[in-house]
């Protein structure tokens, strides 16, 4: 069995109200005897679902997000006016 930790961040926007936000998560990525990735996302100490599968708004509880590369959300709340 192999281990890997790597931390990844994204930022997200949802479509349906605007809300936007940015999360770093820590990633243990663990390869099996069967050659099987398996994946544990954790957001601060708890454990979370993969933000790419099914990410849900937590201003307004939808669905409709698009994930960008970090720092995106942050670069356009400059330009609001």
């Amino acid at each position: 069995m192999h281990s890997e930790h790597t931390r990844r961040s994204y930022s997200f926007v949802c479509l349906d109200c605007g809300h936007g936000w940015e999360a770093t998560y820590d990633i243990d990525v663990t390869v099996d005897d069967q050659g099987r990735i398996i994946a544990t996302y954790h957001l601060g100490d708890k454990a979370v679902p993969s933000p790419l599968q099914s990410p849900r708004c937590p201003a307004c509880e939808r669905g409709k997000i698009r994930i960008m590369r970090p720092g995106r959300v942050a670069t356009a709340h400059l330009y609001e006016t």
